[in-house]
């Protein structure tokens, strides 16, 4: 599967090889702290032992954070783990690293690209592309007199349909004042949440 996600945060499209690629976009683009990200790219020369000359690998994400911490990702389903060596190919462009271009180098699966990391990550995502900042300030004077976890749905019902709750959660959730308690599970079938304390 090859296409494209529009991302408004970038101003720009990320295309991907596969939907594992896609919905693991969703799950970096969750992070506040993310300032880009780029598929296919760079391309690494490393060597293997007693070869004279470089092979290549084309990385399949590269995200840049907030601190200057560069992350390459290679991005395979568990079954190609083995049959593209890319376990090998990690360890040696790692022990080769002069950190011209990132800081690490990690080999992610459909072990951890969840339905539901990736799920939320896209939720998260769409809220953000519709923020209103009037309502995130509603919602967040709200949670910080709530003691404790509560629902989305709690929120939802004491707010009012004139205010968009759950966007606005969600849009807090991205900013790192309200925490979700079961981040591995979708937010309809775990809907804590709670404030987090600064």
């Amino acid at each position: 599967m090859i296409g494209n996600d529009y991302i408004h945060k970038f101003n720009r499209a990320l295309s991907y090889n596969s939907s594992l690629e896609s919905r693991f976009t969703m799950m970096l683009l969750r992070d506040r702290h993310l300032v880009d990200l780029r598929e296919e790219f760079p391309r690494v020369n490393y060597w293997r032992p007693g070869s004279l000359t470089p092979n290549q690998h084309l990385v399949d994400r590269y995200a840049t954070y907030d601190d200057g911490y560069r992350i390459a990702f290679a991005v395979k389903t568990t079954v190609e783990l083995e049959e593209s060596g890319i376990m090998e190919i990690r360890d040696l462009i790692l022990e080769q690293n002069t950190g011209e271009y990132f800081d690490d180098f990690v080999v992610v699966t459909d072990e951890q690209i969840t339905a539901a990391r990736s799920g939320n990550g896209e939720q998260i995502l769409i809220a953000c592309d519709n923020r209103n900042e009037r309502h995130c300030a509603i919602v967040l004077e709200h949670m910080r007199m709530i003691e404790g976890p509560i629902t989305i749905m709690a929120v939802a019902r004491t707010l009012g349909p004139d205010i968009d709750v759950q966007n606005s959660l969600y849009c807090l959730i991205y900013d790192g004042f309200v925490e979700h308690l079961s981040p591995d599970d979708t937010f309809d079938d775990a809907p804590f949440i709670q404030t987090v304390l600064l």
